[in-house]
């Protein structure tokens, strides 16, 4: 229960940077956010140490590009706080200094220079760290700066930013998606409402742009008692990346179960969103949000989606074949939505609903695609069967009332009369620091 979901990949992808260093002292960031930026070095400290308890096979983070995940951690709130959307940079500029002034005098008192990896306090981890969140943190100002001059000079931008859900326990849920996904909580509403992502969902400042999980109290009618919760397109899964893959005592202890796992992992939370996640890189780690549709409805919701300004990219394509090479095949048929570039952007993938075979009674069907030739443990050659090829399969998550929001310039537009509502709100609307 305690073990890593096992991992076949030889290789991380290319260009990561090394784990940061496993000890760490911050030193004041000198701002009136003081508190809360001295918690999220602490967050840092522990997603160090997170990534090297990992296997390399099981680890990829570029700091230039993904932003600190705290994955699989313990009360959250506490040890991986929501990061603030203003004064990230100055912050880091500090940090770089320090960590600066801090190998130079590692270097001074060792009589040469410190490479990666020749000191156990981490002086030249520290400063590579920092280096490389400056660098995301450039990245992702610029994106925000060019996502908004675009709106204003393109109609059809959009930014899908929020799925929301209903359930009868937020905190549980709450806790699920930060302690065993590795998200941060950046703002709670007075009905008990509460938004988490894996970073500021808000539009301005040097941090934001991230999608975020709206978790709502169940109102006293369920949605299981609608039929509007059998009609789709219904939420099947969202998924997402991570720098490292998760513990299974995590997901089980926040309340969430473990669905599947060899490569990747399938993970379900205590309100029923289905979540499937891979080991990479991406400026947001949401990467999409899967929608099961019936096949004689599959045109009739795409024209819905192209309606809010989403653009057809055809099937979905792996973004890391050897990442997401054991994980559960797509139906044909698939398609996949979104705005501007897709390694920025939260995406919309629709799945046409499989209607599963019956059982012909065929004794041959249990045999297997037939008989090969294999190399038992001793070397020599034996016969086995071929494993059926896994079948493409489209899951429902359970979690009630999901509505998703799509920021544009446009005019407000809802669509969706099933269990998955879908809403384009203006950008003006959208939450600022």
């Amino acid at each position: 229960a305690n073990g890593w979901l096992p991992s076949p990949m030889s290789q991380v992808a290319p260009n990561r940077t090394g784990p940061p260093p496993r000890s760490f002292s911050p030193s004041s960031p000198g701002s009136s956010h003081e508190n809360q930026w001295g918690k999220v070095m602490a967050c840092v400290v522990s997603l160090m140490l997170t990534l090297l308890t990992f296997p390399v096979a099981a680890t990829a983070r570029d700091g230039r590009v993904s932003p600190p995940t705290c994955v699989a951690i313990i009360d959250a709130a506490t040890n991986c706080p929501a990061r603030p959307a203003v004064g990230a940079k100055k912050n880091a500029e500090i940090q770089l200094k320090s960590a600066q002034e801090r190998l130079a005098a590692a270097e001074k008192e060792a009589g040469k220079v410190i490479q990666l990896g020749e000191s156990p306090q981490g002086e030249p981890e520290m400063v590579e760290f920092w280096k490389s969140e400056l660098a995301r943190l450039d990245l992702n100002r610029t994106f925000m700066s060019e996502l908004e001059a675009k709106m204003k000079e393109d109609a059809q931008i959009r930014l899908v930013s929020q799925l929301a859900i209903e359930t009868s326990d937020v905190a549980a849920e709450e806790k699920f998606w930060c302690e065993a996904l590795g998200m941060q909580r950046y703002k709670a509403f007075p009905d008990g409402s509460v938004i988490v992502a894996f970073g500021p969902p808000s539009i301005g400042g040097e941090e934001g742009g991230y999608f975020g999980v709206k978790i709502v109290p169940a109102t006293s009618q369920k949605a299981s008692s609608s039929d509007s919760s059998k009609r789709s397109p219904r939420l099947s899964f969202v998924q997402l990346t991570t720098p490292a893959l998760i513990r299974i005592s995590r997901v089980v202890s926040s309340g969430g179960q473990v669905v599947d796992g060899y490569g990747y992992y399938g993970v379900q939370s205590p309100a029923g969103v289905l979540v499937r996640a891979y080991v990479e890189d991406r400026r947001d780690p949401m990467e999409l949000v899967a929608l099961a549709v019936e096949p004689e409805k599959l045109q009739e919701t795409s024209e819905s989606l192209k309606k809010l300004g989403l653009e057809d990219r055809g099937p979905y394509k792996l973004v890391s074949p050897e990442m997401q090479a054991y994980m559960p095949p797509l139906p044909e048929g698939n398609v996949l939505f979104g705005s501007g570039d897709p390694t920025f952007n939260v995406q919309v993938l629709l799945l046409p609903e499989l209607r599963q075979p019956k059982p012909s009674g065929n004794p041959l069907e249990s045999l297997g695609r037939g008989p090969t030739l294999v190399v038992n443990e001793d070397s020599s050659w034996g016969v086995g069967i071929l494993d059926d090829l896994e079948r493409p399969m489209v899951p429902l998550s359970l979690a009630r009332s999901p509505r998703l929001t799509v920021y544009g310039s446009g005019p407000e537009l809802v669509v969706g009369n099933g269990n998955m509502v879908i809403d384009l709100r203006n950008i003006k609307e959208a939450p600022r620091p």
